[in-house]
């Protein structure tokens, strides 16, 4: 049986381990489906030294492979809320969430903004806003080769691994799961003045079109919106240009 534990959460950023110093603010990431907190390894020496970016490991990857992926944004947001909020330490912080991680990042801060230790901002990327219809079918629940076609679509996986029958059989289901809980999500609320929403997107991003992106407008009262050059994936490609970007709008 697995046992969750804080750490489990962040395995990448534990007490004691190196971290910028001194740290004013937190930068909790939170991954796209099927992603591991370990991509935004990179991110730390790209902000300043007063920024600690903490990544998020949600279970059904990377060292909890074991646990089973949750299939619910809700349950999600409420497994997690309680040891971000301790992560934090007291400090003020930032959430951030690329594609599933996005809705993920919007439904914690919903979480926690009534809770006397509501996030600095919300951050949020390569994501329709959950309050509008799908403009596209549900993928979760498509065979396997419908399934793999529509992540060959939307990029980010290697096409020698998505060939790979091995490969797939052993994330296949995890994968699922993080599309469910991503297409199955709808918002029950709005942020609260006082915290600000980033919306970012690519514009070729063929899963949120800048058009949709303009859309977060739509859940919070201090909202700015950027489209940066590329996929869906362009908030990698563009690592550098998107930080120094939201660096800039939140004052670090």
């Amino acid at each position: 049986m697995c046992v969750t534990t804080a750490a489990s959460w962040f395995p990448h950023a534990l007490p004691g381990a190196s971290r910028p110093s001194p740290a004013r603010i937190r930068f909790f990431c939170i991954p796209h489906g099927g992603a591991g907190g370990s991509v935004f390894r990179p991110w730390q020496h790209l902000l300043g030294p007063g920024t600690e970016v903490v990544p998020v490991q949600l279970p059904g990857r990377e060292i909890r492979m074991t646990e089973p992926a949750e299939t619910s944004v809700v349950r999600l947001a409420e497994k997690l809320a309680v040891p971000l909020a301790r992560r934090a330490e007291g400090l003020p912080y930032v959430l951030f969430g690329h594609s599933m991680g996005a809705l993920l990042a919007y439904e914690l801060a919903l979480t926690l903004q009534d809770s006397g230790r509501p996030p600095a901002a919300l951050v949020v990327s390569g994501s329709v806003p959950p309050h509008l219809p799908r403009s596209t079918p549900a993928m979760h629940p498509l065979p396997d080769p419908e399934f793999v076609a529509g992540l060959r679509r939307l990029g980010g996986i290697p096409p020698e691994l998505l060939a790979d029958e091995e490969w797939l059989a052993l994330v296949l289901p995890q994968l699922r799961a993080d599309f469910q809980a991503a297409e199955t999500y709808r918002a029950h609320g709005v942020l609260r003045p006082g915290i600000p929403l980033i919306a970012l997107g690519g514009s070729d991003d063929p899963a949120a079109a800048p058009a949709e992106v303009e859309r977060w407008r739509d859940l919070g009262t201090d909202v700015r919106v950027q489209v940066f050059a590329g996929d869906h994936f362009f908030v990698f490609a563009a690592a550098p240009q998107v930080l120094a970007f939201v660096a800039g709008e939140l004052a670090w």
